[in-house]
């Protein structure tokens, strides 16, 4: 056989090959991402470890906020406790990303929805694997009551040190950071500018959240820790695309953990006692 012919046969048999091995694996992510909603099938995209939209169907454009469970959040390496620094709490998130985009979980909305105005659901399955890895926290809002079984799986992947536990255990996590001149939510009832602020905290032995009333004004890559957590203030519209915060860029990241926090403000400090 000629080297021409030859050359041209073996690329054939390369374009005709199977794909395999890591390639397969990263074709296999970005395939159609289903789940059983109240007993049908809906394409989803998964926005994280407990959020999706719904993609097709009579319910297409719907968002949902899955129940009793917290991932971390997914646009930087804003959360750091422990000997964390602000990426490896980052890849955490990915990886409970990446379960939950891995199996067509079997779900039920519960009829309501958050103040945002997502659907609330429940994935009973998914939310325990995503707490037995620490991939993902027990979250009981308001009157919720935790799940006892979820509990004991939260307590034993903190002493297997699993995932978000693996580097330290604090006592509470923040997770979200809310500044006074913010305007208020479309949940609350009160119009214009708030006299008011809250930080939102979780318990991680209980699962149990509170919120830390204060009336600090918050500027972008201020810090705010409480109960041995913290957590970056960014503005939504500075989260993501070309107006992202530089604390959530490039290295910054490795410089966010509890022993190096110079390089941050932190303008409220709670008196936790």
């Amino acid at each position: 056989m000629r080297p021409t012919a030859l050359a041209a046969a073996t690329l054939a048999l390369l374009l005709a090959a199977p794909v395999t091995g890591a390639r397969a694996a990263d074709d296999g992510h970005r395939g159609k991402q289903t789940l059983v909603l109240d007993g049908l099938v809906e394409r989803v995209n998964w926005n994280d470890g407990d959020s999706f939209r719904i993609l097709r169907g009579a319910r297409d454009g719907e968002k949902a906020r899955l129940v009793g469970y917290n991932t971390l959040e997914s646009y930087g390496p804003v959360h750091f406790w422990g000997a964390f620094t602000g990426w490896d709490l980052y890849h955490t998130h990915k990886d409970a990303t990446l379960l939950a985009k891995s199996e067509p979980w079997e779900c039920t909305s519960s009829g309501k929805a958050d103040g945002y105005g997502r659907i609330l659901v429940v994935c009973p399955e998914l939310r325990r694997r995503l707490i037995a890895s620490g991939l993902a926290h027990i979250y009981a809002y308001g009157d919720e009551v935790p799940d006892p079984d979820l509990v004991k799986l939260q307590l034993q992947a903190q002493n297997e040190r699993k995932g978000m536990w693996a580097k330290g255990i604090p006592r509470t996590i923040v997770t979200s950071v809310h500044s006074i001149d913010e305007p208020s939510s479309g949940g609350d009832d009160a119009k214009g500018p708030r006299t008011e602020s809250y930080n939102r905290v979780c318990d991680t032995q209980t699962g149990k959240t509170f919120a830390v009333a204060h009336t600090t004004s918050f500027k972008t890559c201020d810090v705010f820790c409480y109960g041995g957590s913290c957590l970056l203030y960014v503005p939504f519209k500075e989260r993501y695309g070309k107006q992202r915060a530089p604390c959530v860029t490039g290295d910054a990241g490795d410089k966010n953990r509890m022993t190096a926090m110079s390089h941050l403000d932190q303008p409220l400090v709670v008196d936790e006692k």
